[in-house]
């Protein structure tokens, strides 16, 4: 169970004052047990420090900086009546380095207290660095985040008990054997709780297979004996957000659930499966690689039956990473290389899996180039603007413009957009990048009369908060009217959040804006949005377009479309064209507009300008 970040209240600062030389042990039985949680970010601990609360009572967990801070409070709170008995660090996120310094601080400051590490998915560097660092596994727990809040409660409570219960050994074997045997009987009730707790810290609550934690340390130790060679697979349920965002958290738990019995019933003796994440699992397999093959289509399959989850039937699919081992493979080369796969596994469209090989390692490489040098060209104007013509069918005159993005990298050369965007949409630079492309096309418009400019929005562009109030005042700063604009989005911009989608084009429309929609017929549900939202035109995809002159099929499609988009009042434009054979059947066909090599490649604006002077037609 996922807990969510809540605000912190305000810690109340205890005075600064020196601490005794040493904790009475006399008064260890009527102290109180405190927990510092130690990080960066303040607000990220919340989840920690309520579970220590509700582990230690009012004021038994304080939440500080860095570890200097933290230790200075443990020294306040003798005085206090409290033992600093946990301290507890997230560094999610963070440099290794980082967190091996402040665990160092306490652990040379504070030897005998509990240390704690909460790690996320992606933190197998933070664990190395701790259990280098402390070398003393009974005094080190890993908690993976997110975690379940009772879980948490329980381990807070135990390792606070243990501490405890340690200091009054000491202090007993000092006053006599009397109370030796009820220290051993508490000590063993510890250790009871101590393997649940260790158990709960490497199982998923929700399936009960191993967690992240519990996978690493398992592929470890098969590595370490080294005896067969080891498959890692990464398999993570495609759109499965939707599920959750449709149905609601409970339905996607019972669909977890189910999906993750239906993996373990094909799983091969010897293997291991494992939950890493909300919605993604990992399995050890010893097979060659013809049955790797048939082991990851059988996968694929089993997470590709429809399931009955919240009174529906649902149905997700799957990608999958491999990465078999090597030599010398470590578990985190082998998680890293998998999850590269996986990756690449969805980018190729997903439902597939996909073999970790040298050629993605460099492909890898080259995106992660590509993605540090994209706000670097963004800042340094590495960036240019090209427009294609849009023009009738019949006439060949120039109506429009499409706007599009083209970088001169002077490490890269030119970078295809289909390259460079989709890396600028996972780092989230396609907001920026989106900004500056609307703002001079806008700009170039202005400075030719007559056609319209059509700028491309992403999704993530298209449901950002405001964005059409955005585009408006772009378009005011530009001095160019509305009705010369139009918007184009693909259906998955639409989708995603139906009801801003409906908010924004409305917006949009109401300002005289036109809206196309683009790639249309290679989406979800093509027709379910045109008669949902208003759309002033549809751009037919070239996959349709390169066969319709020797196509039947595909000709008939373009027909069914043309005819269509006339029905609901909507413009047509036909891209790709690139002949006068498809040029004939096309507008034959219906279509208003045609866009294409036909009547101009991509050209700058100065050329495009000149270009409304030329006749286009036959």
């Amino acid at each position: 169970m996922a807990l969510v970040d809540v605000p912190l209240s305000p810690v109340w600062e205890l005075e600064d004052r020196a601490p005794p030389a040493t904790d009475a042990p006399r008064a260890t039985a009527a102290r109180r047990p405190l927990a510092l949680l130690v990080g960066p970010r303040p607000a990220a601990l919340g989840p920690l420090r309520a579970a220590g609360t509700e582990a230690l009572g009012e004021g038994g967990a304080l939440v500080c900086p860095d570890a200097g801070r933290a230790l200075a409070k443990a020294q306040s709170s003798r005085l206090f009546g409290q033992v600093p008995a946990v301290f507890a660090f997230d560094y999610r996120g963070g440099h290794a380095g980082d967190l091996a310094d402040q665990l160092r601080r306490v652990r040379d400051a504070e030897p005998n207290a509990e240390l704690v590490v909460v790690l996320g998915d992606d933190d197998m560097p933070l664990w190395r660095a701790a259990l280098e660092v402390v070398q003393a596994p009974d005094k080190l727990t890993f908690l993976m985040a997110p975690f379940y809040r009772p879980d948490a409660v329980a381990m807070l409570r135990s390792l606070s008990e243990r501490h405890l219960a340690l200091a009054e050994h000491d202090y007993a074997a000092e006053i006599g054997a009397r109370t030796v045997k009820g220290l051993e009987t508490e000590v063993a009730a510890l250790r009871g709780r101590l393997e649940i707790a260790t158990h709960a810290a490497q199982h998923d609550p929700l399936t009960g297979i191993l967690n992240r934690t519990g996978f690493v340390t398992e592929l470890t130790a098969r590595l370490a004996r080294g005896r067969k060679s080891q498959t890692v697979l990464l398999v993570d349920l495609d759109r499965f957000k939707l599920v959750n965002d449709t149905l609601g958290h409970h339905a996607g738990d019972d669909l977890v659930r189910k999906i993750c019995a239906a993996m373990a019933a094909v799983i091969p003796a010897g293997g291991v499966l494992a939950r890493l994440g909300g919605d993604e699992f990992g399995i050890v397999i010893e097979a060659g690689d013809a049955s790797v093959d048939q082991f990851c289509g059988m996968i694929l399959r089993v997470c590709a039956q429809p399931r009955r989850v919240a009174g529906h039937e649902v149905q997700v699919s799957a990608s999958i990473g491999v990465a078999h081992q090597e030599e010398r493979s470590s578990e985190i080369s082998l998680m890293r290389r998998a999850d590269l796969a996986l990756y690449a596994a969805k980018r190729e469209g997903r439902n597939r899996f996909r073999r970790y090989d040298a050629e993605l390692e460099k492909l890898t490489k080259r995106r992660l180039s590509i993605e540090n040098g994209l706000e670097l060209a963004l800042r340094t104007g590495q960036f240019r603007m090209a427009y294609q013509p849009i023009v009738t069918a019949r006439s060949g005159l120039v109506v429009g413009f499409e706007a599009l993005v083209r970088w001169d990298s002077p490490d890269h050369g030119s970078v295809p957009p289909a390259e460079f965007v989709p890396v600028a949409e996972e780092t989230g630079l396609i907001l920026d990048l989106g900004d500056w492309i609307t703002r001079q096309a806008f700009k170039d418009a202005r400075r030719w009369s007559g056609p319209y400019v059509s700028v491309n929005l992403s999704a993530r562009q298209f449901l950002r908060q405001n964005v059409a109030e955005r585009i408006l005042r772009y378009a005011e700063e530009a001095d160019l009217a509305p009705d010369r604009i139009q918007i184009e989005l693909t259906e998955t911009a639409i989708i995603d959040d139906v009801e801003r989608a409906a908010h924004n084009l409305e917006v949009l429309r109401a300002a005289g804006m036109r809206v196309a929609l683009d790639d249309f017929g290679t989406g979800y549900s093509s027709l379910t949005y045109l008669n949902q939202f208003a759309i002033d035109c549809i751009k037919i995809d070239k996959s349709f377009v390169d066969n319709v002159a020797r196509d039947k099929q595909s000709a008939i499609i373009v027909a069914s479309v043309t005819k269509l988009a006339a029905s609901l009042g909507m413009g047509v434009v036909a891209e790709g064209v690139e002949t006068d054979q498809q040029r004939q059947v096309l507008e034959a066909a219906g279509c208003g507009a045609l866009q294409g090599f036909r009547f101009g490649r991509p050209m700058s604006p100065r050329d495009a300008r000149s270009l409304l002077q030329v006749d286009l037609g036959d």
